[in-house]
């Protein structure tokens, strides 16, 4: 079925329309039957007013107080330590005469003296020759009996030596040197002679040369 027809069917409303019938049939009857007149009586009777005092509203409540800040932490300087006490020196039982300090020493530089030449050292007397027998006597003995040198007797050699030596004032024999020499194996065994010669001083260093000789029979 369409719309249209649906619309137009008056058995929809029916039930509605009977209602509203209805509800004007009961609103007659009661104004009818007395309704009316209890409501008009009541208003006949006398007004009771009375004055009831303004209600005020009630006032916003106060706002609450803002939190007290926070209790501000004293901090205390603490006390800085007392310096300990100095020590005790007790006074010393002789009193110390400070020292003077000394005043300044000026030096004055003067010219140096001029040096001083030591004195020529004294040459000691140049010794003078002097014959062998004179100076000591026991020459001839000793050289009569120098030993051969080995080494000359193996090799079959002969030779001569001149030895010179000095003779100081008190007789000791000093400066021995080999004057000349054929073959230096020969140097030794005149040498070591005429150190065990005994001679007698001159008042005066002598020079003496002795010669030596060395052959085979």
């Amino acid at each position: 079925m369409s719309y249209a027809i649906r619309q137009r069917d008056p058995r929809r409303h029916l039930t509605g329309i009977s209602f509203v019938v209805a509800f004007h049939i009961l609103l007659a009857y009661a104004l009818a039957n007395g309704l009316a007149r209890e409501v008009v009586k009541v208003f006949k009777d006398p007004l009771d007013v009375r004055l009831i005092e303004e209600i005020k509203p009630a006032p916003p409540p106060e706002p609450e107080p803002p939190p007290p800040p926070p209790p501000k932490r004293i901090v205390r300087p603490q006390p800085r330590p007392a310096p300990p006490p100095p020590a005790y020196v007790p006074p010393p039982e002789v009193q110390v005469q400070a020292p003077v300090e000394p005043s300044p020493i000026t030096v004055v530089q003067s010219e140096p003296p001029p040096p001083i030449e030591p004195p020529a050292p004294v040459a000691p007397p140049e010794p003078v020759a002097a014959a062998i027998g004179v100076t000591c006597p026991n020459h001839l003995d000793i050289r009569s009996s120098v030993p051969y040198p080995p080494q000359a007797l193996r090799l079959n050699k002969s030779g001569e030596v001149a030895v010179i030596f000095t003779v100081d004032a008190g007789g000791s024999i000093d400066d021995i040197r080999i004057a000349r020499s054929t073959d230096p194996v020969f140097n030794k065994a005149a040498t070591d002679a005429v150190k065990r010669f005994r001679c007698v001083g001159q008042g005066r260093p002598v020079r003496v040369t002795v010669p030596f000789q060395f052959a085979l029979d």
